[in-house]
């Protein structure tokens, strides 16, 4: 686990997400991008460029880690 995380690095983990999982019923966000895009959202308000690590929970934690260690290994678009 990284002790920081950019703005860049969640915006592309929201995108893997999107690009992995169907959207729900509603036409919004799969789980694993909306809990990231609460942060990205909240990123953006606070004028704030990265975000710790051990500021996230549990969900944001494996969603974040899940989609960067995918991409990592060549297993996203």
């Amino acid at each position: 686990m990284k002790a920081n995380y950019s703005i860049a690095d969640i915006e592309q983990a929201i995108n893997y997400w999107t690009s992995h999982q169907a959207a729900d019923s509603n036409l919004s966000l799969c789980p694993a991008a909306r809990v990231l895009a609460n942060i990205y959202g909240e990123m953006i308000y606070r004028r704030e460029t990265s975000v710790a690590a051990d500021a996230l929970n549990g969900e944001q934690s494996r969603a974040i880690e899940t989609a960067l260690h995918q991409m990592e290994l060549g297993l996203a678009p």
